[in-house]
């Protein structure tokens, strides 16, 4: 739900970043042309339900020019990113976070 959810609410509020850990696109996926900040997507490769409908989103970041970054993580599960459950995958989790936290520092960033 977290990833789907930081799609949506990007749609409705003018965040200065987002990271959406294998979210679904927004509902409906015209909603992107909403978003005001820049996205870093981090999917599961092995993610099916998800990762379908990767590429119409990035063909719509595109088309509505906005700052958009993903990653896939092939042979990962969805929610590979939680240490509680049996989908983690340490290396594709601590990558994920280095990765994230780069985006982050780059858009968040106080003296920018």
């Amino acid at each position: 739900m977290g990833g789907g959810l930081t799609y949506q609410l990007a749609t409705e509020y003018p965040f200065n970043a987002a990271v959406p850990f294998y979210g679904a696109n927004p509902k409906p996926l015209e909603a992107v042309a909403k978003i005001k900040c820049p996205v870093f997507g981090i999917y599961a490769g092995e993610d099916l339900r998800i990762t379908s409908g990767v590429p119409a989103l990035v063909e719509s970041m595109i088309a509505q020019k906005k700052t958009f970054q993903m990653k896939i993580y092939q042979g990962t599960q969805h929610a590979f990113f939680n240490e509680t459950r049996p989908s983690y995958n340490k290396e594709a989790a601590e990558d994920a976070w280095t990765m994230t936290l780069a985006f982050l520092n780059k858009y968040l960033k106080a003296d920018k």
